[in-house]
């Protein structure tokens, strides 16, 4: 079967996956066997002022992405506002009709030049209940079939999966055990041994082991060295 073709080269092609740019890519070749050509993947938990830090793939030159955002802005959008509401994936056309009595008509004609006379689907991805990824396919005259739904969403899923494997391999491991950690987040929060102690029902020779184990973990000789380093991302 074509859709279980497709998952299984996408599989292939997520293990070998370097990049952010490689996973948008893996999914567009997913995408276009449903005649949807053009992919924009947000990572929604970097999206501000500026669309650029939560840029992961996208098929429309950045400079047009960044001025749609500006006039229109992805948070509040429609598709985006759906998306934040349930986790199921959409086809742009049949929100479009339900909200046809509401005022959101300009923001429809502010798409993108590239984007008009298509239609496509949108994927949310939900993490601990928040939008995490929101990521749009389109195409003229695309398969827009419950079938293409379900591929195209079970593929972004995988994406995003595979997105936060890279994250985590490039993330560095801290040295500390939880509990010497805690003890350094206090002690940077200026508590004495005595107060942190305190605070984690331990006492403060406990506290001063911990840090002491900190210290050399993490090859400094001050607390204050070691609260620094923990500061600067040893965490």
């Amino acid at each position: 079967m074509p859709a279980l073709q497709a998952l299984k080269e996408l599989t292939s092609q997520l293990s070998a996956a370097a990049t952010a740019n490689d996973i948008g890519a893996a999914l567009l070749a997913v995408s276009r066997r449903f005649g949807l050509t053009q992919c924009l993947v947000l990572d929604m938990t970097k999206l501000f002022d500026r669309v650029g830090p939560a840029l992961i793939f996208c098929t429309t030159d950045s400079p047009a992405v960044e001025l749609f955002h500006a006039q229109v802005g992805f948070g509040d959008h429609p598709f985006t506002l759906q998306a934040r509401s349930s986790e199921q994936p959409f086809v742009m056309s049949r929100l479009r009709a339900r909200r046809a009595e509401s005022s959101d008509e300009a923001w429809w004609k502010k798409m993108p030049d590239n984007l008009r006379g298509t239609d496509g689907i949108i994927v949310p991805v939900h993490d601990h209940g928040e939008l995490a990824w929101c990521v749009g396919f389109a195409g003229v005259d695309a398969d827009l079939s419950p079938r293409a739904l379900a591929v195209m969403s079970a593929a972004v899923h995988a994406g995003y999966a595979r997105f936060h494997d890279l994250i985590d391999a490039t993330t560095p491991k801290s040295p500390l055990s939880p509990r010497e950690s805690e003890c350094l987040r206090w002690v940077a929060d200026g508590k004495t041994d005595r107060e942190v102690g305190k605070i984690l029902e331990i006492s403060p020779r406990t506290v001063r082991f911990h840090i002491n184990n900190a210290k050399t973990k993490l090859g400094v000789a001050t607390r204050i060295q070691a609260v620094a380093k923990r500061a600067s991302g040893v965490m």
